[in-house]
């Protein structure tokens, strides 16, 4: 992944898509005009009119959440797509971990039994995202492993 983001329509278009690709857009700072820097901030939101951004939403490497003005920001340094795993903000790496075992626990209950090819592949991604070592022993997962025998009819 680690993707390079080129500007705000980039930003909007990972995040709406974020069920779908994965990880988060974590930038090296963001400076602000009255000087403050934040490390490591992980973009969560933009908003928009039409084709005009006006706010931007972000949770800094010491789990500060800012709304903030694009007029007020004075630079956006190094922006990437990023696996969650692989995200310097452990702030938000932590919290977005929680989020994902939380629906990867209740997505495997649901489909307890049922091992169908698009829960597989939704399973793959989030395992991929977060890093198998997240997982650890909260949640079996042998069946990822198994060689799944497809029987054709007719």
């Amino acid at each position: 992944m680690n993707y390079e983001i080129n500007g705000f329509a980039d930003i909007y278009t990972i995040l709406s898509n974020e069920r779908r690709v994965g990880g988060a857009i974590e930038a090296e700072s963001i400076q602000l005009r009255s000087g403050e820097v934040f490390k490591h901030p992980v973009v969560t939101n933009i908003d928009f009119t039409g084709s005009t951004f006006y706010t931007i939403s972000f949770i800094s490497d010491t789990g500060l959440k800012m709304i903030v003005n694009v007029n007020e920001i004075r630079a956006i340094v190094s922006p990437a797509h990023k696996r969650i795993k692989d995200l310097k903000n452990s702030y938000y790496k932590n919290l977005k971990v929680n989020e994902k075992l939380k629906y990867l626990n209740r997505l495997c209950e649901v489909n307890e039994g049922c091992y169908t090819e698009p829960f597989v592949q939704e399973v793959k991604a989030i395992i991929n995202d977060i890093g198998l070592e997240s997982v650890g022993s909260q949640l079996n997962i042998d069946f990822l492993r198994k060689k799944q025998n497809v029987v054709q009819i007719a």
